[in-house]
């Protein structure tokens, strides 16, 4: 795997953004690397309303479906913040690594990511799922549109 490889654009809504800018100054003791990822990649991010965010994009609140490395089979989560994380099985918090790396990219792209262990991982986003709105709402997606629950 080739972990110096071109990045793929970011993009985030803007209480995400301002959501996770204020969690990395607060918790920048924690893990230094990680803490070291997540503003990298708030720095490189493109930012839009929150209405504008294309639905192929992964954002918190919405479930990602990806692999990592050449995994068989793969993997689903809601990734949340980490003051939401409630189902730790069910769950990624965009704060890990893996969290991290998910975050913005577009369903097909791929992302170079270091865990906290020191070794080096890619992940594919293979799918969004179901995406749950910040006033408790959830978006459905259904073939030919949208339909809100």
């Amino acid at each position: 795997m080739n972990v110096h490889q071109d990045l793929p654009p970011i993009i985030l809504a803007a209480n995400d953004y301002n959501r996770l800018l204020f969690t990395a100054m607060i918790r920048q003791k924690h893990d230094r690397r990680a803490h070291d990822f997540l503003l990298k990649e708030l720095r490189r991010a493109e930012v839009c309303h929150p209405a504008a965010l294309p639905e192929n994009v992964v954002s918190t609140n919405c479930r990602v479906i990806y692999r990592v490395d050449n995994e068989p089979r793969s993997r689903a989560h809601l990734l949340v913040h980490p003051e939401d994380l409630v189902w730790p099985g069910a769950e990624i918090c965009v704060t890990t690594p893996l969290g991290t790396a998910l975050l913005g990219l577009r369903v097909g792209d791929r992302m170079a990511f270091v865990e906290t262990d020191g070794s080096a991982h890619e992940v594919f986003v293979e799918g969004i799922g179901l995406r749950f709105l910040d006033d408790g709402s959830t978006v459905t997606r259904i073939p030919g549109g949208i339909m809100w629950v």
